[in-house]
């Protein structure tokens, strides 16, 4: 790897540093302030639902982070990846950070309607950051606020057929690089999970497992958010998690032009805004009858490769929104549930 290359890689990271640090400081002073200065002024946001589209810093702490640090004081973030590199197929591209791990803190009061209690709760997220002349000018990230409505116990969604937990991180503990990247693995890296995502549109409802084979672990590890849950090994993850979507979805298409993929060594990202189009024609999807809507789906993922096959993979989609697009308020229904 070339030293240039490789002082991009790490001067992209040291963009968001500050950031990261104050997330990790329970902090809201600094939190703040660090926001400000890692942000150009108008940068573009998106975000799950219901927070969506938000331009600059002071809108994000306005509308996002400072209504958490009210309801979840002194709350801390746990990262367990965070790669970059730059956009995977595109000449001159520009930089990326992926980050995931997990919020931690207590709900003192009511959040987004979610009531308060006494006990910690976890909330897993999943942030990408574009890095121009070293601020962030474009951020995308889901929070799954579906998993803290479960741990608080109001559920006002279909039960998930995955199972439901505070997934791990890397197997092989090296999700936060410190390490050079390597840009010959990281090109293979991208390969096989370029070729994964070709391959797995070929299962169909009856025959789920078609395309794991070959580019999936049989032992493989898939962390979905709350509403869909977790798999490990091929046929769990082809039964509790491919099937629902193969049953519930024609015309099911993922737009990987579109979105960025991006590597550090053996950890692939990729965000799509949206990620892919289908129809709702079937039964088994998220639990709900079919609507026969056309739905759009936003999602952030992680793949980890191990000896050229996906060893575990993280993924992020905004529930909510889809919920949302299929004629559910999902947030409505929870404060009937607790009226």
């Amino acid at each position: 790897m070339s030293t240039s290359t490789n002082q991009n890689n790490q001067a992209t990271k040291a963009a968001i540093h500050e950031l990261v640090d104050a997330l990790r400081s329970c902090d809201p002073d600094k939190l703040k302030a660090a926001l400000h200065r890692t942000f150009t002024p108008d940068a573009k946001i998106q975000l799950g639902h219901p927070f969506g589209k938000l331009t600059g810093p002071k809108e994000l702490w306005e509308t996002v982070y400072e209504p958490l640090t009210k309801a979840m004081p002194h709350f801390e973030r746990r990262d367990f990846i965070m790669i970059s590199g730059p956009r995977w197929g595109v000449p001159n591209a520009e930089e990326w950070v992926g980050i995931g791990g997990n919020f931690l803190g207590t709900l003192t009061s009511s959040w987004l309607g979610i009531p308060p209690g006494t006990h910690p709760v976890y909330m897993r997220f999943h942030e990408y950051f574009k890095v121009e002349d070293g601020k962030v000018a474009e951020m995308q990230g889901l929070w799954d606020i579906p998993q803290v409505m479960l741990q608080r116990q109001i559920w006002p969604m279909g039960r998930s057929l995955g199972y439901e937990c505070m997934c791990p991180g890397p197997a092989n503990g090296v999700g936060i690089y410190s390490d050079e990247r390597n840009e010959d693995v990281s090109e293979a890296s991208l390969q096989t999970v370029w070729d994964m995502l070709l391959g797995v549109q070929k299962g169909t409802s009856r025959n789920p497992e078609r395309g794991l084979s070959g580019f999936w672990h049989e032992q493989a590890n898939w962390h979905g958010p709350a509403g869909i849950g977790s798999a490990r090994g091929q046929k769990d993850i082809a039964q509790h998690i491919f099937k629902q979507f193969r049953d519930g979805l024609s015309n099911n298409t993922r737009h990987l032009r579109e979105g960025v993929f991006f590597a550090e060594n053996e950890l692939v990202g990729f965000t799509g805004w949206p990620s892919g189009t289908a129809n709702h024609t079937g039964p088994g999807f998220l639990g709900m009858p079919p609507t026969e809507r056309i739905i759009t789906r936003s999602s952030l993922d992680f793949w980890r490769i191990e000896n050229g096959a996906v060893r575990e993979c993280w993924v992020m989609v905004d529930i909510l929104d889809i919920y949302k697009q299929m004629g559910v308020d999902v947030m409505a229904r929870m404060d009937q549930l607790l009226s």
